[in-house]
């Protein structure tokens, strides 16, 4: 894929070395987040079994959410300081031990620890917050579109791991299904990174994008560079103390929230909708897959648009098309409703373009020596809203007796989360500008 070149500690490649982080990213992510969503697969499953209600089933993955973006602040930091050649394999352990754990649960308190704090943990050291904490240092004009490939692995991992989910719990059970993601996890997610992993590209000599500084590697007469709008902003060497005083970082934390309630409190219970909506399970698996492989269409397209476009427009229209995308799941009535696609395609796309955003929306206005700190805690936003979206889905489902409501209150918190973006005002920062190299 990368070709026949050497990689050495000195950076002597062929090809700039954060391709190459990119690519082990794009595997880890999707793993990580084919275990993070096959949870509205579980659910189902152990609802039947031990007779729970919705809420108090979804309240695991609530508990899930708010230990990974308690442990993502020390993700944060330790990807600072140590980076994913360390961090990811530690955080491969502690999920594959805790989902073994998980298998052996017998009632809601079991569960709720094993798989809701302990697994909750260990995804925080090697899924979103984490790679968000040092991706964005390996790139500078190519900041949207390398985050955007490398959390595309999160689409293919819902449209492979989520079905396969289902099949291994239809086939063993989902105690046996649990110990087979187990081991997925940690015979391939902690290898990758113990081989590849690299904290920065200073560590190997090089430099954001390959570039040599002042002269861009591969610039042509016309190309795009990053320009620095706010130069005294820029110019501070931010942490998260100076950071936390700003209201810029308060609305980021504000935007996360928001679009995290939206997305997650969808994507738990998007396989249950669809079930509610006279679709059998398997069916539901693979749309929802479908869902998933659309995310790293809009992953790598609003990537690249974002450092086209700027973040703030990139967006506004990603949020456009998911809402449409949840408005038809709400709608959805049989498995030949054209409603199905229309969500599939549309929230897939519309979802797939946070994953990108939010850490570059981040590092443009952020990046420094502290970054992945004040990312992890901005993300711990992120949490809060996603733990609240998916726990009150599921409690409006239970008191009106369908998803109607739920799926608004998503629609209208992302529509909350797109003004706060537009507060933070990122292209205010920094943004990319078309230039003319002199010859």
């Amino acid at each position: 894929m990368f070709g026949s070149t050497s990689v050495t500690e000195k950076g002597n490649i062929g090809i700039y070395y954060g391709w190459v982080i990119v690519f082990a990213a794009f595997i880890t992510l999707g793993i990580s987040f084919g275990i993070w969503y096959s949870y509205s697969v579980f659910i189902l499953a152990v609802i039947r079994e031990f007779n729970w209600s919705t809420a108090a089933a979804s309240s695991v993955f609530s508990i899930f959410i708010i230990s990974h973006s308690t442990f993502a602040m020390a993700a944060g930091y330790l990807q600072d300081r140590f980076g994913p050649r360390v961090v990811v394999p530690a955080g491969s352990l502690l999920l594959a031990v805790s989902l073994i754990v998980t298998s052996w649960s017998e009632n809601l308190w079991h569960f709720q620890l094993t798989y809701g704090v302990f697994a909750g943990a260990g995804i925080s050291l090697t899924a979103f917050v984490s790679h968000s904490a040092f991706l964005p240092k390996w790139f500078e004009r190519k900041r949207g579109l390398a985050l955007g490939i490398a959390t595309a692995g999160i689409g293919l991992g819902m449209l492979l791991i989520v079905p396969f989910s289902e099949k291994m719990i239809s086939a063993y059970g989902w105690r046996s299904a649990y110990r087979i993601l187990a081991a997925i996890v940690l015979f391939i997610v902690a290898p990758l990174n113990l081989i590849l992993g690299r904290k920065s590209p200073e560590a190997i000599s090089q430099h954001p994008d390959g570039d040599i500084p002042g002269n861009p590697r591969g610039a042509k007469p016309s190309s795009w560079v990053m320009e620095i709008i706010d130069k005294k902003w820029a110019a501070i060497d931010w942490d998260l103390l100076k950071a936390s005083r700003t209201l810029t970082f308060w609305y980021l934390i504000g935007a996360f929230g928001f679009i995290s309630f939206a997305f997650q409190g969808v994507l738990l219970h998007a396989v249950a909708a669809m079930v509610d909506a006279q679709l059998n399970k398997s069916t539901a698996a693979y749309v929802f897959g479908l869902a998933g492989i659309m995310g790293s269409v809009g992953k790598i397209l609003f990537g690249c648009l974002s450092d086209k476009l700027g973040r703030e427009r990139a967006k506004f229209i990603a949020d456009v098309i998911a809402i449409l995308g949840i408005l038809a799941l709400t709608f959805i009535s049989s498995a030949h409703s054209p409603m199905t696609f229309i969500f599939a395609i549309c929230f897939g796309i519309g979802y797939g373009a946070a994953a990108p955003l939010i850490p570059a929306i981040t590092a443009d206005i952020f990046i420094g020596r502290h970054y992945g700190l004040i990312f992890s805690f901005i993300a711990i936003g992120g949490g809060i809203g996603a733990a609240v979206g998916t726990y009150t889905v599921g409690l409006l489902r239970d008191t009106s007796g369908d998803y109607t409501a739920g799926f608004i209150v998503c629609c209208l918190s992302l529509a909350i989360s797109c003004i706060l973006v537009f507060l933070a005002a990122p292209g205010k920062v920094r943004r990319m500008k078309k230039i003319r190299f002199s010859s």
